[in-house]
């Protein structure tokens, strides 16, 4: 009798790690339309993450099941503020990465510029830019888990070498005065902001790019 129900038991354990494996769908991609956030899965279905009509920037963490998106909310000084948050793939729980700068400038702590929103490539901080300087913005980058805050350097714009001799290292245009007064100067930086090379415009930094092997 005991071996029946001990089998009987191991029966329903198995068909539910069986059903809960096939009702996990793969996200293949995730997109913004209408300012809501979905997930196009492998099966060919869509599905609709978020219903705020606020989203936008949304990055998929496949391994975590969860997307990192930018919401967008209220208005101050004719400007809405930003929340960087994720929302899980299966039972659509949200939560906030982070919604404020550890620093407070002329418009507070409060977040109103997120820029250039991108996923570092041990997944486990997302970088961007925001608002510090009068003149520009920095480059930051967040822990994922505990919305620890690195600020790195000026930047406008920004993205990560993947592959190559300068992986890990940043293509980056920043605002400063040099050669011809305050302008947007195109440059190669490793994470601590150290100029590796200058470019004399943003098409030979594209060019120096597309070069990368």
């Amino acid at each position: 009798m005991k071996t029946n129900i001990m089998k009987y038991i191991l029966t329903i354990i198995s068909l539910t790690l069986i059903w809960s494996s096939c009702s996990k769908d793969k996200a293949a991609k995730t997109f913004e339309r209408d300012k809501n956030i979905y997930i196009a899965l492998t099966n060919g279905k869509e599905k609709q993450l978020t219903f705020n009509q606020s989203d936008s920037d949304p990055i998929l963490v496949a391994d975590k099941r969860y997307v990192v998106f930018v919401r967008s909310q209220g208005s101050r000084y004719n400007h809405q503020t930003k929340k960087i948050m994720k929302v899980n793939i299966d039972d659509l729980a949200e939560s906030i990465i982070t919604d404020q700068k550890p620093y407070k400038d002329e418009w507070g702590k409060q977040m109103y510029q997120v820029q250039s929103l991108t996923l570092s490539l041990d997944k486990k901080f997302i970088l961007f830019t925001t608002e510090k300087y009068a003149t520009g913005s920095q480059m930051v980058k967040v822990n994922l888990d505990n919305g620890e805050w690195t600020e790195m350097f000026s930047a406008e714009v920004f993205e990560i070498i993947d592959k190559g001799k300068y992986k890990g290292y940043f293509l980056a245009g920043q605002s400063t005065i040099e050669d011809y007064g305050r302008d947007i100067y195109y440059r190669l930086l490793n994470d601590s902001g150290r100029i590796i090379k200058k470019f004399s415009d943003e098409e030979s930094m594209r060019a120096f790019k597309n070069e990368l092997k």
